[in-house]
C-alpha cells in the first residue's frame, strides 16, 4: 500500500529558494499543495495547531536564521503528532558533522540543494517517489 504525498511544507529563509523549489515541485507533483514558511517559528506555530492539517512531508533548510544546531528540526521532532512525518533537510551545508547531527536528531534524509533546475526536479522526484512507495 502506498502513501501519496499531496501536502508538502517547505521552510527556508530565502525567497529565491522558495521560487526555485516551487517551480521544480510543480513539474514533479503539480497537484500537490505547497505550504511555504520563511522562519522556524512560523512552521512550528502552524504544526502545533492541532486544527491545522498535517503535512505529508517537510523540507527544512538547515542554514536559515533561527535554526542553529538543528533547533527547528529538534522542535518539530518534539511534536508528538508529527512522529511519522518525514523531515528532509534540504540545504547547502554539507559538513559531515551537520549531516550526522541532523540524522541523529531525526531527519529522514539530508539533501544538498542542487544548483541545476533539472537536478532539483530530479532530487524532489526521487524523494517523493521513495516516500510514496513506503507502506502507510
Amino acid at each position: 500500500m502506498s502513501h501519496p504525498i499531496n501536502n508538502i511544507f517547505y521552510t527556508d529563509d530565502d525567497p529565491d529558494d522558495h521560487l526555485i523549489f516551487s517551480l521544480a515541485l510543480n513539474e514533479v507533483k503539480p497537484a500537490a499543495a505547497l505550504h511555504s514558511f520563511y522562519k522556524c517559528n512560523e512552521i512550528i506555530a502552524y504544526l502545533k495547531d492541532e486544527n491545522k492539517p498535517l503535512p505529508d512531508i517537510i523540507f527544512l533548510d538547515q542554514n536559515m536564521h533561527g535554526n542553529r544546531d538543528n533547533e527547528c528540526l529538534q522542535e518539530i521532532k518534539r511534536i508528538a503528532r508529527l512522529e511519522q512525518i518525514p523531515v528532509i533537510m534540504y540545504t547547502t551545508g554539507s559538513r559531515d558533522d551537520l549531516v550526522g547531527k541532523a540524522i541523529e536528531v531525526g531527519a529522514y534524509k539530508y539533501i544538498i540543494k542542487p544548483i541545476i533546475h533539472r537536478d532539483i526536479r530530479d532530487s524532489l522526484a526521487a524523494v517523493i517517489s521513495e516516500l510514496e512507495q513506503l507502506p502507510s
